[in-house]
This record gives C-alpha cells, sequence and structure tokens, in this order.
C-alpha cells in the first residue's frame, strides 16, 4: 500500500504544531485534523487512521484520558498513538506507554525525526494488519475462518444486547460432501469448497455480514440487524442459486451439488431480560441444520431461539 494511502490523525489544539505536522505529512498522507479530544475520539472512530499523534496538554479532556478511552475501544484500541508534546520528564514518559502508547515526540518537533517515525509505526501498522487478517482467514476459500467467527459473534451479540436490536444466524452444509470426495478427489474436493465459499459471499452481500468457514464443509453467515424473514430470504436465495447452477455431483440423488442450511434468530426487543450466549444461538442453528438433513436435504429449516 502506498503512502498515500496511510491515514494520519493529529489531535492538537495548538495549531502553530498542528500547521507544522500537517505540512510535514501532507505529501506523503492523508491527514486528519482535530483541535480537541472529544472530536478525536469520533474522528478515530470513523477514519480508521493508521496513526494518531496525541497532544499531552488538552483542555476538558488530557491526551493521557483519550488514550485511555481509545486503547478500551474495541474498535481504536489497536491503532498506535505517538505523543506529541513538550513533557519530555521519564515519569510521564513511562505514564504514556503504560496507557498503550507506542512513541513520543517531543517539542520542538524536529521535522527529519517526526517523519522516520510516523513512516516507521504506519508500516507497522500496516504489517499487523496484514498479519491479523492472515491469522482470521481460512487458507482455502479465502473466507473467514472459525477463530475470527467466534471472535465476530461474540462481538456481534454484545453489540446486538447492547442496542436491543436483532441478529440472525446460518448455518450451511455441503449435501453429501463425502461422497463428492469419494468420487471426484480430494482436489476436485477442494475446488467444491471455495466454490461454494464464492457462492455464499456473493449472497451476503452486505459489508455487515459476515461469512465463514467453520470446518469441513461446514460454514455459517452472521447478519446483523436482521430478522427472521430476512434470513430465510437469503437462505432461498442461496438454495435458488445451486439449483440454477447444476453443478454436477454424480454421487447425489439429485445429480447437481446442493446445501442445507439451518437458521435462527435473536430478537433482543422480545427478550430484553434475557442473556444469551454465542452457544446458543450456534446450537439452535445447528438443530435447525440437523432437521434440514433429516427431512431431506437441499433446503432451509428455522429453529427458534427460545419457544
Amino acid at each position: 500500500m502506498p503512502l498515500s494511502k496511510y491515514r494520519v490523525l493529529i489531535i492538537d489544539d495548538d495549531i502553530t504544531t498542528i500547521r507544522l505536522i500537517a505540512e510535514a505529512l501532507s505529501p506523503d498522507y492523508d491527514v486528519i485534523i482535530t483541535t480537541s479530544a472529544e472530536d478525536g475520539l469520533k474522528q478515530a472512530l470513523a477514519a480508521k487512521p493508521y496513526l494518531i499523534l496525541l497532544d499531552v496538554l488538552m483542555p476538558r479532556i488530557n491526551g493521557f484520558t483519550l488514550c485511555k478511552q481509545l486503547k478500551s475501544n474495541e474498535q481504536t484500541h489497536n491503532i498506535p498513538v505517538v505523543f506529541v508534546t513538550a513533557l519530555a520528564e521519564v515519569d510521564e514518559q513511562a505514564k504514556g506507554f503504560e496507557l498503550g502508547a507506542v512513541d513520543y515526540i517531543t517539542k520542538p518537533i524536529e521535522v527529519p525525526l517526526l517523519r522516520a517515525r510516523v513512516r516507521t509505526h504506519t508500516r507497522l501498522y500496516q504489517q499487523t494488519l496484514q498479519l491479523e487478517s492472515l491469522a482470521a482467514t481460512d487458507f482455502l476459500t479465502g473466507l473467514a475462518n472459525r477463530r475470527k467467527f467466534d471472535e465476530a459473534m461474540d462481538m456481534e451479540l454484545s453489540r446486538c444486547q447492547r442496542g436491543k436490536t436483532t441478529l440472525s444466524f446460518m448455518m450451511i452444509d455441503i449435501d453429501d460432501f463425502k461422497a463428492y470426495n469419494d468420487y471426484y478427489g480430494h482436489g476436485k474436493g477442494d475446488d467444491c469448497l471455495s466454490m461454494v465459499a464464492r457462492i455464499l459471499k456473493q449472497s451476503a452481500r452486505r459489508a455487515t455480514d459476515l461469512v465463514c468457514r467453520l470446518g469441513g464443509e461446514e460454514f455459517g453467515i452472521i447478519l446483523t440487524d436482521t430478522d427472521k424473514e430476512g434470513a430465510m430470504q437469503m437462505a432461498e436465495s442461496i438454495l435458488t442459486v445451486f439449483q440454477e447452477q447444476q453443478i454436477p455431483h454424480a454421487s447425489s440423488k439429485r445429480g447437481f451439488l446442493s446445501v442445507s442450511i439451518g437458521a435462527t434468530e435473536l430478537d433482543v426487543k422480545a427478550h430484553p431480560d434475557r442473556d444469551f450466549l454465542v452457544r446458543d444461538i450456534v446450537d439452535k442453528a445447528d438443530n435447525a441444520l440437523y432437521l434440514a438433513k433429516t427431512k431431506g436435504r437441499n433446503r432451509v429449516e428455522y429453529v427458534p431461539l427460545l419457544p
């Protein structure tokens, strides 16, 4: 990624300092500027910068307090923070590092040093993002893996319960996949898994939908702010795609590749005083999937989270 794509957020109430930093970095970075901690937090959440340059001494909310807020927020806690300050005392710098800052730049600012440190920390953060992406991705299909699914489901469940919204989950299993592997070979079986992954990814088009490979021939789709009707419509559309494409499966009684789908829905508004676990949602979708399998496969079944 070229440096011009890296976003750097400057949070400082000193206009002179902001101008100096912005002029030094603007040729190579997308620079975002704010003069208050309150707006700085909003910008960090909205812009997802690769680096935050943060002044310590600001009115109302100082840099240390803002850094603590950034590091306690799941959406911003990984963004590197570099303090830009006139405070050169060792105990002050130690406090910043304890709060999660990665570096200090002292005032008066030396522009070559500023550029060098910004270049280092933005590149390190990009490498961190790449490693995190690899760790959360299923190598064969390119989908989110089970680890990412567990993290995402836990986060979405918490968000759903806080906002009193609706969450649906679908579990998808390739029908007669062992027979497919036995007949066509494991290489074609891998191709089949990748093909199914593409179909599911194309069906779940919203940026907030997460398609995962849970393991083997089993997949999952997390649908935020989606009720039973929405989940069932998507499930039916997935079944229709396989019906229309007629991907050959000589070892299936249908003659083409198909999937079975189990769905469930969490409606927090309907049960405001009830606490739910990720395991509850997954188990219900798994029950629904088992029901779809026992009823002949190539279908979707729904099991409510609560009777």
